[in-house]
């Protein structure tokens, strides 16, 4: 890990994870944009969720391929790839200035500043899981997923983004944050 990233969460490196979610936690109640008013407040809050999202996925085991499939190969995706995929999309999407507001094994959601739009992360997008997920979040504008598993009738508010095979279903993203964020996956 990266001393950099301990340096933000003012931390020392033999932190653990209590310690490192307890560090982000007080500094996103200070730095957070909607709490902190001065002109720099964007610019700390991500590189504090750059911080503790690499420093909190160094303690936590990777995402495991279903019994069937071989360690490397899903579907004819490569799984250490779609791994590598998903983190690069993390960290881009939490540089630009994006807040994780929900984490569990299935959907990680970003939203920006105090726009309702929000943003779903997801590792393998099927049919269930995307009727869960627009069930679960309103205002949801974008999904990406290290793999689509089918064909979706995604609703116009929605856009499904393919990371691997670099493909795009349904709405047009509209203009905002979300537009500017996208465009680097488009």
């Amino acid at each position: 890990m990266s001393r950099k990233h301990y340096d933000v969460l003012q931390l020392q490196p033999n932190a653990t994870a209590d310690e490192i979610q307890h560090a982000y936690r007080a500094l996103a109640m200070r730095y957070h944009p909607d709490r902190n008013s001065s002109p720099d407040a964007a610019t700390k809050m991500a590189a504090i969720n750059e911080a503790y999202e690499t420093l909190r996925d160094g303690n936590r085991p990777k995402p495991r391929p279903a019994s069937h499939e071989s360690p490397n190969q899903g579907n004819g995706v490569n799984l250490e790839l779609a791994v590598s995929v998903l983190s690069a999309a993390r960290a881009v999407i939490l540089r630009q200035g994006w807040a994780t507001v929900h984490d569990d094994d299935s959907i990680v959601l970003f939203t920006y500043g105090k726009s309702s739009t929000k943003i779903a992360l997801v590792d393998r997008l099927t049919s269930e899981l995307l009727v869960r997920i627009m069930r679960r979040v309103g205002g949801l504008t974008a999904i990406l997923a290290g793999r689509v598993e089918g064909r979706f009738a995604a609703g116009v508010a929605i856009t499904i983004f393919d990371l691997m095979r670099a493909e795009k279903h349904g709405a047009a993203v509209p203009e905002g944050p979300c537009k500017t964020l996208l465009a680097a996956f488009l």
